[in-house]
């Protein structure tokens, strides 16, 4: 079965599994309205949301090296400084620019040689969030053009995916409902509660989709960049429901 819904302004196909993966009928602890002990069906329920990725993740780094570790730290702040003034003059702002990596470290040059020396490796990273994916390929370009000395991909998110998996959550339960009616329904009988809702498998959240392209940390102002962004983005989830019967 697939239908679609609306959320949050913008599409949002929703794809329900038909398979049904268990049916039980049993007997529970408890009592039915007659007094005697009250029957249940348990079925298992999927389904799928694809929403449409709303933000984007690019990674920046900046590695420098020196004999000396403070001007190699020094000099790499100076880079990064740089990579963050290029985001915000596209109108990238400070709450979507995180710095996730910092690391300074010794190198030996020449190990066991009359030049043996030790060098300082200097490494940043950082995380700029866009919102305007045409913004994107402009954003690569200056941050290279500023000193970015690689660029890690492209990650592209929902930005609300606990939205999306609640979506998927509901989805699932309509369909868990669909198939204990049509079973009690058959066996001349009728759903008449709600013993279990219980996720199966693990937690499932909306997957980022990840473009990686070495050729990306060469990008240049004239080269003309565009990222395109990805197919839809799927949260999956599964459930098993216990429904009493009567």
């Amino acid at each position: 079965m697939s239908t679609r819904a609306w959320a949050g302004g913008g599409a949002v196909a929703v794809v329900v599994s038909v398979a049904l993966v268990a049916v039980l009928v049993t007997a529970a602890s408890g009592q039915d309205s007659a007094g005697g002990p009250a029957h249940t069906i348990t079925v298992s329920s999927a389904a799928s949301i694809d929403t449409k990725p709303d933000e984007a993740v690019i990674t920046f780094s900046v590695h420098t090296d020196s004999p000396d570790s403070t001007v190699a730290l020094n000099e790499n702040s100076r880079i990064m400084n740089d990579v963050i003034a290029a985001m915000k003059s596209l109108g990238i702002t400070q709450r979507d620019v995180e710095t996730t990596n910092l690391n300074v470290s010794p190198q030996t040059v020449g190990r066991g040689t009359p030049s043996e020396s030790t060098i300082y490796n200097a490494s940043t990273s950082l995380e700029v969030k866009v919102h305007d994916f045409d913004v994107i390929g402009p954003a690569i370009q200056e941050g290279v053009k500023a000193g970015a000395t690689s660029v890690r991909g492209v990650r592209f998110q929902v930005s609300d995916p606990v939205g999306a998996k609640k979506r998927a959550l509901e989805a699932a339960v309509v369909s868990a409902r669909a198939k204990a009616d049509a079973l009690a329904g058959a066996a001349g009988t009728q759903v008449t509660g709600v013993v279990q809702i219980r996720e199966d498998g693990a937690p499932a959240a909306p997957q980022p989709y990840v473009v990686r392209n070495e050729a990306l940390a060469y990008a240049d102002a004239a080269s003309g960049l565009t990222v395109v962004p990805p197919r839809d983005i799927s949260t999956k989830v599964s459930i098993v429901v216990i429904w009493t019967i009567g």
